[in-house]
């Protein structure tokens, strides 16, 4: 069956493009969208702790650019249209602001939508004192006192982002904190912070700027002096997304227990699913497993190639003659295959005119191609290893 893509991945964050760079290296055609830029919660921190292991401190930046260059090496597509929904089928389909796509299988990896309170006035006073970003807006804070509401491991990291710049920072959580144990100890040795359980934002303050919340604990209201709040609660995962897939109370998509598979050639990773960890070493981990089941589930049944084989002159060969000729049960399309040059000029013009000639034959949306820097050097490594990696067929022209 031929589709746009063979996996398409909806969201470029650390579990996403975790899982596109699995399933692109494994050969195939993977498409990730993200309305706004790869990088997911990267984009709120500056800091990263206990990542890649515990005790460890890296930058959230660096992490998210390696993300991207693995991706984009694997032969990753990244695309900036929104995808609306997704019709769950064989294959899939994904409704987008660019249009309609298929592909063999779908990963939904979008994370949880800005945290709201809910509050009147809240949406007003967003960029006027109320943010969900750290890493964007804290400068913008520095040397003056915020609020932080939430319970979860991303809640501890924007508290301890904004440590480094606030006079002042009080953690508001509804109930009793799920941060890791790590996490806990640096919110008690941070001495510009406090943590408050127990304790929720009843109302805002402030006509036109931020100037305070009420809070509410056991011991009463009252009235905390605050320049910004950083909500962390309230967030919502994509619920109604992919047609026939259940979702809790929170939004987040059910995907069957421990696995990332949920409806047919349909996969959900990272905070997107219900159930998932929500940090860091768990979406990549997450990412993996669901890029390696969508590659799984595109796999034939034989683990062969699944090729047929194509005459460029003459077209598809009967199937007995495939089968005389010993050619694999099954199909593939001229997408999967690649040209590549030895950068001589009649070879180059030789592999230029074939694939012309195979686009228009057939209607090709594409075709690979790759050449040497020059025809007096040998052919690059990365270069013959990613058409390996991509490509299930190279048709090479070496001229004299």
């Amino acid at each position: 069956m031929t589709t746009d893509w063979d996996v398409a991945v909806v969201g470029a964050g650390t579990a996403g493009l975790t899982a596109a760079t699995v399933a692109a290296r494994s050969g195939l055609r993977v498409v990730a969208y993200d309305r706004m830029a790869p990088g997911g919660q990267l984009v709120n921190l500056t800091v990263l702790h206990d990542f890649p292991q515990p005790g460890l401190v890296s930058g959230a930046s660096e992490l998210m650019a390696e993300l991207v260059a693995q991706a984009a090496a694997a032969g990753v597509t990244m695309n900036f249209a929104e995808v609306t929904r997704v019709h769950a089928g064989a294959p899939p389909r994904l409704s987008t602001t660019d249009g309609e796509v298929t592909a063999g299988a779908v990963l939904v990896a979008t994370g949880l939508s800005a945290g709201r309170l809910g509050l009147r006035g809240e949406e007003e006073l967003v960029g006027r004192g109320v943010s969900t970003c750290a890493g964007c807006d804290g400068p913008l804070f520095r040397d003056r006192s915020v609020a932080v509401v939430g319970d979860d491991e991303w809640t501890a990291d924007e508290a301890l982002e904004l440590a480094g710049l606030a006079s002042t920072v009080t953690v508001l959580v509804p109930g009793e904190p799920r941060w890791s144990a790590a996490r806990a100890e640096r919110l008690a040795a941070a001495d510009r912070v406090e943590v408050l359980t127990s304790a929720s934002v009843v109302a805002l303050r402030g006509s036109g700027v931020l100037s305070g919340v009420i809070v509410r604990t056991a011991g009463g209201e009252r009235e905390l002096a605050v320049s910004g709040l950083f909500s962390y609660v309230g967030r919502r995962g994509p619920a109604g997304l992919v047609d026939g897939v259940p979702a809790d109370a929170a939004g987040r998509l059910h995907a069957g227990s421990g696995a990332p598979a949920a409806v047919g050639p349909v996969f959900v990773a990272g905070d997107a699913r219900a159930g998932a960890e929500q940090s860091l070493a768990a979406a990549t981990a997450d990412g993996t497993r669901a890029g390696e089941a969508a590659v799984a589930a595109l796999r034939p049944a034989d683990g062969g190639l699944n090729l047929r084989i194509i005459d460029p002159t003459h077209g598809v060969l009967p199937e007995d003659e495939g089968a005389a000729a010993g050619a694999p049960a099954g199909t593939t399309d001229w997408t999967q295959v690649a040209l590549f040059s030895n950068s001589k000029p009649n070879a180059t013009e030789l592999l230029q005119g074939m694939g012309a000639k195979l686009r228009a034959h057939w209607d090709l949306p594409e075709l690979g191609f790759a050449s040497k820097e020059s025809a007096s050097v040998p052919a690059d490594g990365d270069t013959i290893d990613w058409l390996a990696q991509r490509y299930r067929m190279v048709l090479v022209a070496a001229g004299d």
